[in-house]
């Protein structure tokens, strides 16, 4: 059960004669009056004030003069109640000011600010603790000493992420995390419903005073000797004597900055002497190592006989093996049904890591989002398609903050269902292509696959999403144009034309994923049938979109045009034009026959053979004979998405 040294009656505020932290919290609460445009959020702010004084005049670690110090703690806002915080924080300590960001130098970088969706900040603050832990395993204590602390509304508490967030803590022992709310001495009952399910976590619960910086400093000085992640609720009650009157003292955090700088100069002494000196210093920068490119690109060259016909999904999971050899910095959670499911537990500097995250993911991807902000390590998430629609709050949080968080997800889904009635999630490639800021990739084969993570990995600005088959490559996935162009990596330009039609192109077929080698075997079809087809492939909609106007109608050409994938044709008119069909699936699929188990994934090369001559030569159903195939199934229409 939460500790209670909130119990006894709030005292009338101090005289103005006060001790030290008092002091400070009155230099705070007089800067949060100026500061705060929003009269909504002062009160809530004032609530925390007390806590700040304590936390930074006392225990924070952190030099001023150095506010990107690797070894510094890390604070998180999570709620917008409080984000006029650490900008207080920061002038009052005379902090210097961060550098801005690289490539957008009217936003400036402030690692302290995670004000998104509900509960993302909380479970992002979990995440730098992983990340924490993750970095101390392989650096040691000596490097890697350092405490995150979240501030968060208490209603946070009870939303999905932050729940899952806990139990996710509470799985990996992550003992560096204290998470703080403020709340109001009339909103304690609800707070008392949801603490127990932080305990009943592995937390550590404790209830103060908000008003008290003597119980304050006792429960901070709690949590930082448990081996359980924190949680700390200040109650406060509303104020009935006049604040004391404000002094401006330009010494008061003295001490503090003292203390820092004293804590950095020892780190330093430290750092100079270590012998992954160099290799700290490049992670810490989020530099990659000189040559993992080419020995990256060398890697999959060698191999690549040996997976020529592999399924994309088992073509990633040999290309993470390779890159956690050549990234050390890589850091992997799965869910249950990922890919990397039945992997064994991580092991780093001796140490047995489990990052297996379940069914939680939600609190996985905040997870993900907190350890892509900590620096020094690479995030990467494995689930299902399926689960996007509960990963999407912090994918969209990441996409907002631009943090470079990896996803690998399996879309077998989408053309046989989740299994569980809910149907084929044929809407989600669409959803996630309108999000701004992120980048879907859908690699047909082996090849594309690690061109496509090799370009997750260079892009930085924003979460990148691979969705991977286990459905194994035909051999016509090798064409020889495609072959032509050596290690060159077509897949940055977005789409590319995998197979030139054989004379003038009469229709081009436009796929993604494992529909591009269905396109293939069509074109021989259409081929058989007198009709010329070129195969574009477009694994990333949001890198071609980009390309200059001529490359763009080089690759898609003149003639009619047919979308091929097994999803929804939602935005595919953007490339189809106005005589273009769209081979996909309409609706959510369709039940299986008895006869036909496999009859929702109908997408096939008679199928797209029949809709291409059809669009060829409208008028002759002959020729719509002779090319074979079988009706659509029911839910899925040649012209689902016609423009």
């Amino acid at each position: 059960m939460p500790e209670d040294l909130a119990s006894t009656p709030l005292p009338a505020a101090s005289p103005a004669a006060a001790n030290m932290p008092q002091r400070l919290a009155t230099a705070i609460r007089h800067a949060i009056s100026t500061h705060e445009p929003d009269r909504r959020y002062a009160p809530h702010a004032q609530v925390m004030a007390d806590f700040c004084a304590v936390l930074w005049s006392r225990f924070l670690r952190f030099d001023p003069a150095s506010p990107e110090w690797p070894d510094r703690d890390r604070v998180v806002v999570s709620s917008p109640r409080y984000r006029v915080l650490p900008r207080i924080m920061a002038e009052l300590s005379g902090q210097a000011p961060l550098p801005p960001r690289v490539g957008d130098p009217a936003r400036p970088r402030h690692d302290r600010q995670a004000c998104g969706p509900s509960g993302q900040g909380l479970g992002a603050a979990i995440g730098m603790a992983l990340a924490e832990q993750n970095l101390a395993a392989r650096f040691g204590r000596s490097l890697v000493n350092h405490r995150i602390w979240g501030l968060g509304c208490w209603t946070e508490l009870s939303t999905g992420v932050a729940l899952e967030s806990a139990a996710l803590a509470g799985q990996m022992g992550l003992d560096r995390v204290t998470l703080v709310v403020g709340l109001w001495l009339n909103e304690r009952e609800a707070v008392d419903a949801i603490l127990p399910r932080y305990s009943a976590s592995g937390w550590s619960v404790r209830k103060v005073n908000a008003a008290s910086p003597e119980q304050i400093a006792a429960a901070i000085t709690s949590s930082q000797r448990t081996h359980k992640p924190c949680l700390i609720a200040c109650i406060a009650a509303p104020e009935t004597d006049p604040p004391p009157p404000f002094a401006d003292d330009p010494g008061l955090w003295a001490g503090a900055a003292r203390r820092g700088a004293s804590a950095r100069r020892s780190w330093l002494r430290r750092l100079l002497k270590d012998r992954q000196k160099a290799e700290f210093e490049r992670m810490a920068r989020n530099q990659r190592p000189a040559f993992w490119q080419p020995d990256w690109q060398r890697s999959w060259r060698e191999h690549g006989s040996a997976i020529a016909r592999v399924s994309p999904t088992f073509a990633a999971q040999r290309g993470l093996e390779t890159l956690h050899e050549l990234l050390p910095e890589l850091t992997c959670l799965r869910s249950r049904r990922g890919m990397l499911a039945d992997l064994p537990a991580n092991r780093r500097g001796g140490s047995e890591i489990d990052l297996s995250c379940g069914t939680q993911v939600h609190g996985m991807a905040a997870l993900l989002n907190g350890i892509a902000m900590h620096d020094g390590l690479l995030a990467f998430g494995t689930s299902t398609i399926i689960a996007v629609d509960r990963m999407r709050p912090a994918l969209r949080y990441a996409a907002m903050t631009d943090q470079q968080v990896i996803y690998l997800l399996t879309d077998d889904d989408l053309l046989r269902g989740d299994g569980a009635g809910g149907g084929q999630p044929v809407e989600q490639l669409a959803s996630l292509r309108a999000m701004p800021n992120v980048a879907v990739f859908r690699p047909a084969d082996h090849r594309e696959t690690m061109e496509c993570m090799e370009l997750a990995l260079r892009r930085t600005s924003g979460p990148s999403l691979l969705t991977l088959e286990s459905t194994p490559a035909m051999a016509t996935s090798a064409a020889p144009e495609r072959e032509q162009h050596g290690l060159t990596n077509l897949c940055a330009r977005g789409g590319y034309v995998l197979a030139e039609a054989e004379g003038a192109r009469q229709v081009t077929l436009v796929a993604t994923g494992h529909e591009a080698i269905l396109a293939l075997a069509a074109r021989k079809l259409l081929r058989d049938a007198g009709v010329a087809a070129a195969v574009v492939s477009l694994p990333c909609w949001e890198l071609f979109a980009v390309q200059k106007m001529t490359y763009r109608a080089a690759v898609l050409g003149t003639a009619p045009r047919i979308g091929i994938e097994a999803a929804s044709g939602f935005g595919w008119e953007r490339w189809l034009g106005t005589d273009g069909l769209f081979v996909g699936i309409d609706g959510f699929g369709a039940p299986s026959a008895p006869d036909r188990p496999d009859s929702t994934a109908d997408i096939t090369p008679e199928r797209i053979c029949r809709d291409a001559l059809r669009l060829v030569h409208p008028q002759s159903d002959a020729l719509v004979e002779t090319a074979g195939g079988n009706g659509a199934p029911p839910g899925m229409a040649s012209t689902d998405a016609s423009v």
